[in-house]
């Protein structure tokens, strides 16, 4: 979830809390002159029992979005091991930086940026490489594959299925002179 979902969803939920809690008090027969959008002379000519649900309603709905919102963290995907002694996770960030340290290890890659996904045959990885320009860039892929499966599965003690690369930026080098 990103920073607009989550205002977005921030924003819903206060509308949602406001009115809500405006349609309780109607609902109770407090009586607002100059209410939110004239939402007293709606809601009292259907009735009270109705303006009172209509209001609990709102709040709830508001107060659930407010608790996703707050309290959603999501997932990483890892590596989670159990043995005899008890479970081991190890998070996303950590695969990350040991798959980003091993493709940066080979001479010719510039950037890294990786991606995973854990799935019962073993941990996918899928890395987007920026290079130094004038290299062999198939041979730089198979290297830094290779070198990152061997690295991940030796390092974290997992199974690594597939290693993806793709080769998503060259770095221009300076034109050198002549003289």
């Amino acid at each position: 979830m990103n920073w607009l979902d989550k205002v977005l969803i921030f924003l819903a939920s206060l509308v949602l809390a406001v009115l809500g809690i405006t349609t309780l008090l109607i609902g109770l027969g407090v009586d607002f002159q100059n209410s939110l959008l004239n939402l007293y002379a709606f809601l009292t000519s259907t009735g009270l029992v109705v303006s009172f649900v209509t209001g609990a309603l709102l709040c709830v709905i508001a107060f659930y979005l407010a608790g996703r919102w707050l309290g959603t963290k999501e997932e990483e995907v890892g590596i989670v091991a159990e043995n005899e002694i008890g479970r081991v996770n190890i998070s996303e960030r950590v695969v990350k930086a040991y798959s980003d340290r091993a493709a940066q290890s080979i001479d010719g890659v510039v950037s890294v940026r990786s991606r995973l996904r854990s799935r019962e045959d073993g941990l996918h990885i899928f890395l987007d490489l920026t290079t130094k320009a004038n290299i062999k860039t198939a041979e730089i892929a198979r290297m830094v594959q290779e070198r990152v499966l061997e690295y991940v599965a030796d390092s974290l003690g997992t199974k690594v299925s597939s290693v993806e690369v793709r080769i998503s930026g060259v770095e221009e080098s300076k034109p050198q002179r002549v003289s």
